[in-house]
């Protein structure tokens, strides 16, 4: 009986080390780094731009990254996020690709106390990882976007212009970076777009 007992502690205790010694995989983090690649042209006379943060669809505003698998399957990646929620990282980046652009006088900051006459606001409608065909994955993202004139003539803005703009971008493998980077170009395309109907009715 002391036999068997000495052989049991020895199992269980061999098995606990093997556990503490089991290496787990590190959670990475991400965020969106867009460029504006065109020429930045000459700012429209008296446009002071202000974004405001945009928001995310329930299925997408958490801080892992989304994959569908299936045709009603989705799954969050424990391991794969975004640095901070996946909104105010796109604002930022909305941000940034905008003060390259050139098209408007002025961008203000987040925390500036100036006041805008024109802003955007944006609703992340997709945002994921779609590997239901493992030989074609492709990084989805849809967002829409509405430029909104503010005046001392009224109470409400008025709409300039207003467009959901949707891209799945065909990506490499699953691999998260490749992920990442899709979602990157996918965003530059939607801005291209979003700033040509500006520039059509500003």
């Amino acid at each position: 009986m002391i036999r068997f007992i000495l052989i049991m502690f020895v199992i269980l205790f061999g098995a606990g080390c093997a556990n503490i010694d089991k290496p787990y995989p590190e959670r990475a983090y991400y965020q969106f780094e867009v460029s504006y690649s065109g020429h930045a042209g000459t700012p429209v006379k008296d446009t002071i731009l202000g974004v405001k943060r945009l928001s995310v669809s329930p299925g997408s505003q958490g801080l892992e990254f989304i994959y569908r698998t299936g045709e009603f399957k989705f799954h969050s990646d424990f391991y794969n996020q975004f640095f901070r929620p996946p909104g105010a990282l796109i604002t930022e980046a909305v941000t940034r690709w905008f003060v390259a652009s050139g098209e408007f006088e002025d961008v203000l900051g987040q925390l500036s106390q100036a006041f805008p006459n024109y802003v955007i606001e944006g609703n992340v409608v997709k945002l994921y990882g779609d590997y239901r065909n493992s030989s074609t994955p492709s990084a989805v993202m849809e967002i829409q976007f509405f430029l909104l004139k503010l005046t001392d003539d009224t109470d409400e803005p008025i709409v300039v212009t207003s467009n959901t703009y949707s891209i799945e971008k065909p990506i490499s493998s699953k691999d998260p970076n490749a992920l990442m980077l899709g979602w990157n170009q996918a965003l530059e395309e939607i801005l291209g777009e979003f700033l040509k109907d500006i520039e059509n009715n500003l």
